[in-house]
């Protein structure tokens, strides 16, 4: 899907200079944004309090969610790597506690990362 079909919340959230290869999960704080761009869809990961989030997607088909955030994993999801995501590996979320299966992304294609106001 083309950028021109983004919604404009995540279409703005791409300024120069915040692009990134990867993101310490550990240093997300509340409120954060992270933009992920993958083959079929970008993301927008919204941090919220104790590792929940939300994550928005340009996919039509992709509702809004409410995840709880549980890092990244390679691009052949083999390897679980809860303190980051990264450029060629997939985020990794559940959408309850007691789920035991992890949920990923496509492979992400490009990072983009915006500070929460505090």
């Amino acid at each position: 899907m083309s950028d021109e079909s983004a919604p404009d919340e995540i279409q703005t959230i791409l300024p120069e200079g915040s692009v990134t290869d990867k993101i310490h999960v550990d240093a997300l704080r509340v409120r954060d944004r992270v933009v992920m761009r993958t083959s079929e869809s970008t993301y927008l990961l919204t941090v919220g309090k104790n590792s929940h989030c939300i994550l928005n997607s340009t996919n039509p088909s992709e509702k809004s969610s409410q995840i709880i955030l549980r890092g990244g994993t390679n691009a052949d999801i083999t390897e679980h790597t809860p303190n980051r995501i990264f450029v060629g590996g997939r985020l990794a979320y559940i959408f309850d506690e007691e789920a035991s299966t992890l949920v990923t992304t496509p492979v992400i294609e490009s990072l983009a990362y915006e500070p929460g106001l505090r």
